[in-house]
């Protein structure tokens, strides 16, 4: 993931926690009834206690709005006053431009499913609430370099410069047992060869701190990640999915690869790289998001109450 996905993520999550206030405040301000919630006099519901001691509706919603109010609130006037530039604009995110962004994030992890599932699992973003943060951040990159005219020439020039950049990079998943000496490789390869289990085994022997205590687990690398072993990265792609290799000559140890999954990424049309390399010519020229942000609020006059914060 690059650093400016990376940084994307970090924004969505602080988004996602305010989507889960706003469905609290929603879900316990709207005046209905929810059945086993006791009514206490002169105070609003109760939601929860602990023995005799209630916490009521007020003390929930003051909490979440101390910890999360200027956040959605600011959240929900970015939002508007995005929205009011983009009709002024004429200007709107198609399914085919989504489906291009969740393509072009989804390249790092071998495909869209996988993508998702990583959000979900490991930031907790359902997928409906990562398409509404893609689509929200795709409008708000169009509204920045709307004005901004990138031609054919700068185009050519840019991937004269960066011939590589959009050239699709083989990724296998792997695994590795990481020992001393070539004799203990060579006794771990007799073992796997024998039936026991590979990740069994890298808990028992490896000796790499950060993989062992996940069956030496590494996980999905391209084929010329600066942070592995190049002579294990040689090996990993030149195998197939449910291979073996080893020994393998690390720096001062030996190591046995196992590869889970080979991915092979579709190469980019010519027409999807130019218009790539014109976004992020764009992007380099346009003001950053966040700023662009308090503009538009600044013109649609966005303003938080005096009083309704804690």
């Amino acid at each position: 993931m690059t650093r400016q996905e990376k940084g994307l993520w970090a924004t969505v999550i602080v988004l996602t926690a305010g989507v889960i206030f706003m469905g609290s405040w929603m879900l316990f301000s709207g005046g209905g009834s929810i059945e086993g919630i006791k009514q206490f006099k002169g105070t609003s519901p109760a939601v929860a206690s602990v023995q005799d001691k209630a916490i009521t509706e007020d003390e929930w919603v003051g909490e979440l709005k101390k910890r999360y109010g200027r956040d959605v609130l600011m959240t929900m006037l970015n939002r508007r006053a995005v929205a009011l530039e983009a009709s002024g604009r004429g200007l709107d995110i198609s399914e085919a431009e989504l489906e291009a962004e969740f393509e072009r994030m989804s390249r790092s992890y071998g495909s869209k499913e996988r993508f998702v599932a990583e959000m979900e699992s490991q930031l907790g973003i359902p997928e409906e609430e990562l398409r509404h943060e893609t689509v929200y951040r795709l409008l708000l990159e169009k509204i920045a370099t709307a004005d901004i005219e990138i031609d054919q020439h700068q185009i050519d020039e840019y991937l004269k410069l960066h011939p590589d950049q959009y050239r699709p990079k083989k990724q296998v998943d792997i695994s590795v047992i990481e020992v001393a000496t070539l004799d203990e490789a060579e006794q771990v390869l007799d073992r796997l060869e024998h039936g026991e289990n590979f990740a069994d085994l890298a808990q028992e022997v490896s000796i790499d701190e950060y993989t062992r205590d996940y069956g030496g687990r590494i996980g999905l690398v391209e084929e010329d990640d600066p942070f592995q072993s190049q002579a294990l990265l040689e090996t990993a792609t030149l195998l197939e999915a449910g291979d073996i290799a080893g020994p393998i000559r690390l720096e001062d140890t030996y190591g046995i690869v196992y590869v889970h999954d080979v991915i092979e990424p579709p190469t980019l049309s010519e027409e999807s790289i130019r218009e790539a390399v014109r976004k992020q010519l764009a992007l380099q020229q346009a003001v950053s998001l966040s700023e662009l942000e308090q503009q538009l609020r600044e013109k649609y006059e966005a303003k938080i109450f005096a009083g309704v914060l804690p």
